[in-house]
């Protein structure tokens, strides 16, 4: 069994030299590789101990560079399918706070008026980052600031 488990901890290391996993995403690639569960367990394990997987990194990481594509119900939805603890998630998401979700759609806002010449209805902007997973409360606050087209603030 020692082979097979430095078989699956090779194999693990060479997903991970492409880009980060979270633990349920390796363990389904050891899955399809063919390992058995108790191999899948162990190489985790040893992969957790020496920081290769860390799923509460991996959601901080994913929250930063993904915020200004994303709010924050958008990306929890996104982490939850990748197999992030909701408990890590809320505690990721808490720790950027609602300040970092207003900013990245503020400036995600600004990007769509300029597009359009400068001016934007709030409901064609509001609706703009409510599909992009923008939290009601982040929309309504760019809303406020943002002059529509008409020009008074909404």
């Amino acid at each position: 069994m020692n082979s097979e488990v430095d078989k699956a901890i090779s194999f693990a290391c060479r997903v991970l030299a492409y880009r980060r996993r979270t633990a349920r995403e390796l363990t389904e690639k050891l899955e399809k590789q063919g390992f058995a569960a108790e191999v899948n367990r162990s190489v985790i394990d040893t992969m957790s101990r020496y920081g290769y997987i860390d799923d509460k990194a991996y959601a901080r990481l994913w929250i930063e560079q993904r915020l200004y594509k994303r709010g924050f119900p958008g990306l929890k939805r996104e982490l939850l399918q990748k197999g992030v603890d909701t408990c890590i998630i809320d505690e990721t998401i808490a720790e950027a706070g609602p300040e970092a979700e207003f900013k990245a759609a503020f400036l995600l806002a600004l990007k769509k008026a300029t597009q359009n010449g400068g001016a934007c209805s709030y409901p064609r902007l509001a609706r703009f980052l409510q599909n992009r997973g923008y939290s009601y409360e982040s929309i309504s606050r760019v809303g406020r600031t943002i002059t529509t087209d008409s020009g008074a603030k909404p």
